[in-house]
């Protein structure tokens, strides 16, 4: 009768400790910590809406870059880089005391450059999200 109680208690603490593992087991599916897409977004969206700012085509320009990293479309990828960096260097710089920021976006898309040669594509959304917290210090 022990041998019986001791064999069921046994079984039980198996399947108990089964059913815990197997609940807290992580899906395939779902993204390793650290590893997700964050949006950001500043103020309304209906402000960057118009093209004729140049920040707001910047922005899209960075967005085209998203999109085609998560396509896998690399060889598009780059020709928006290139894009990008135009239009970047188009843009007359402004007395506003602000060369610091400035500095660090063209650093930010050179970093860009060499995600997108690199086929990072996580690399590529985070250098992306830092370009649209450094233009919209940029719109302030």
């Amino acid at each position: 009768m022990r041998r019986m109680i001791f064999i069921f208690l046994v079984v039980v603490g198996v399947l108990a400790l089964g059913v815990r593992f197997f609940v807290n087991e992580r899906l395939a599916s779902e993204t390793p910590p650290g590893m997700e897409i964050q949006l950001v977004e500043y103020e309304s969206f209906n402000q960057l809406n118009t093209s004729e700012s140049p920040i707001a085509q910047l922005q899209d320009s960075i967005d085209a870059i998203s999109e085609a990293a998560l396509k896998g479309q690399w060889t598009m990828a780059s020709r928006s880089v290139q894009q990008l960096e135009d239009m970047w260097r188009s843009l007359t710089p402004s007395s506003t005391g602000r060369l610091e920021t400035e500095r660090q976006v063209q650093m930010e898309i050179q970093t860009l450059y060499y995600n997108v040669w690199d086929q990072n594509e996580q690399a590529v959304l985070a250098t992306a999200q830092k370009l649209t917290m450094l233009f919209n210090q940029l719109s302030r």
